[in-house]
């Protein structure tokens, strides 16, 4: 799942939140509970729902759930589907120290590099740009969770995985916003031992938003020159799990801030860039980002403020934010089609499709409410229901 953002969504702050009330001795007891939810079955508890994760390419996911004006950790919910979204059963809330409220996420990402091994990311306070966050893993698909500390740096602002590795930005931050000592840090799937890898001088030197990406033995950073003219963008690539990189400059990822790179294999990529004024690019690149295209003359050039999901090396599923009821299907930079029509006309905040049948959509409430909506397919694209946790 990603989100074009207007400088646009940031990637560890996905869509803000506003949820069905509910009481927090109901919460308690529904998550405590290990009762499959049925996709439509009728439900005592209006919880809502606020960010989805999918595992890699597998079936499951995970979805976070909220109640309003409610600050305490009892009006979370965090659920897993096993079936790419046909049943929901509860798991354990990460033990946040508190929500922030309203309009303020309970959990600000979820990473998991297989169906058990993740880990939940929670900003603990929003004095500044990351002032500090709470980080917890899970080694048991969501059942139980620990907090976890990253070397001296208290605040992670990115991460990601591959099959065998989490990697994570972090930096020290003061509660003004000023911030320091950046780095890279890796651990092993299964373990909180984190270390420090070596960032490319030219990637700091121009640190205002990178962003990070892996798959297999790869990682990628990507980053901006924003400070002064030609504002160069450019990507650093390991080869060896981030023991070292090689950078090189990429004219064709030019962006407001920069542009997130999304692998799907070691050699197929896909980048959104960002171009200010709520829309951008979408490029691709069959040579593990060395060369990238991009066909000006369709959606993924036109691409305004949507959401860009790519399921495999061969398939893509994206909305336009200029066409919200119709879903796209791309198999290559020049090679989009709609496959088919979504629900209502709504700003989509999430794509996650797990296979090219089945997959769920998140959207915003329809006619300005502040109830998000969870949507199912399993044909594709073709026909939606509403999910209902």
């Amino acid at each position: 799942m990603r989100r074009m953002r207007a400088h646009l969504l940031a990637r560890g702050g996905p869509p803000r939140l506003t949820l069905a009330r509910i009481g927090a001795s109901v919460a308690c007891v529904i998550a405590g509970s290990s009762l499959s939810v049925a996709v439509g079955a009728a439900s005592d508890v209006p919880f809502s729902p606020a960010l989805v994760a999918r595992v890699g390419t597998t079936n499951v996911l995970y979805v976070v759930s909220e109640s309003p004006a409610c600050t305490v950790r009892a009006c979370v919910r965090l659920e897993r589907s096993n079936d790419g979204g046909r049943t929901f059963f509860p798991v354990t809330v990460p033990p946040v120290s508190r929500v922030l409220g309203q309009n303020t996420p309970p959990l600000e990402s979820l990473y998991f590099a297989t169906p058990l091994d993740g880990y939940a990311l929670q900003y603990t306070s929003t004095g500044s740009k990351w002032a500090s966050s709470a980080l917890f893993s899970t080694f048991d698909g969501g059942h139980t969770w620990r907090r976890v500390t990253i070397a001296r740096h208290d605040t992670v602002y990115g991460m990601t995985s591959s099959t065998g590795y989490f990697y994570a930005l972090s930096e020290q931050c003061s509660a003004k916003g000023a911030c320091s000592h950046v780095q890279l840090n890796r651990s092993s799937v299964g373990t909180t031992t984190w270390t420090k890898l070596t960032v490319p001088e030219r990637i700091l030197k121009y640190w205002g938003d990178v962003q990070l990406a892996a798959f297999g033995p790869r990682v990628w950073l990507s980053t901006q020159n924003q400070g002064s003219a030609p504002y160069s963008p450019y990507v650093a690539t390991s080869l060896n799990d981030g023991e070292s990189f090689t950078v090189a400059t990429q004219p064709q990822l030019s962006s407001a801030g920069s542009c997130g790179l999304l692998p799907v294999s070691e050699e197929v990529l896909w980048a959104e860039c960002d171009e200010g004024n709520m829309q951008g690019d979408i490029l691709n690149s069959r040579d593990g980002g060395r060369r990238w295209q991009l066909d000006e003359d369709n959606q993924l050039g036109r691409f305004a403020f949507g959401v860009f999901d790519p399921v495999s090396p061969a398939v893509a599923y994206f909305i336009n934010g200029n066409y919200p009821r119709t879903l796209f299907r791309a198999t290559s930079e020049s090679e989009v089609r709609d496959v088919g029509n979504l629900p209502g006309r709504y700003n989509w905040m999430s794509l996650d499709m797990t296979n090219a049948q089945r997959g769920v959509a998140l959207s915003q409430g329809a006619a300005g409410s502040n109830t998000d909506i969870l949507w199912r397919t399993d044909d594709g694209g073709t026909s939606w229901s509403r999910v209902v946790l």
